[in-house]
């Protein structure tokens, strides 16, 4: 059985990983940016209908394996 993850959509540009020799400031956008994004991505997946995750290949299960994550876990 193929274990599914949730698929991000495109990261935008202001949320890909900054240059190694970037600030300490941008490192830290950069997180605040990403944490952003997988609070907005569960609190989306929190509203699908059951026929909108089998849309998408995700099991009831695997939604709520998901919204236990903290927001800064990928």
């Amino acid at each position: 059985m193929t274990k599914h993850s949730l698929v991000h959509a495109k990261i935008p540009q202001y949320a890909q990983r900054p240059d190694r020799d970037g600030s300490t400031l941008s490192h830290l956008q950069h997180m605040l940016l990403l944490w952003k994004q997988n609070w907005l991505t569960r609190r989306q997946l929190a509203q699908l209908s059951s026929e909108d995750l089998r849309d998408i290949g995700l099991t009831e299960a695997q939604r709520q394996e998901e919204l236990n994550k903290s927001f800064w876990e990928p």
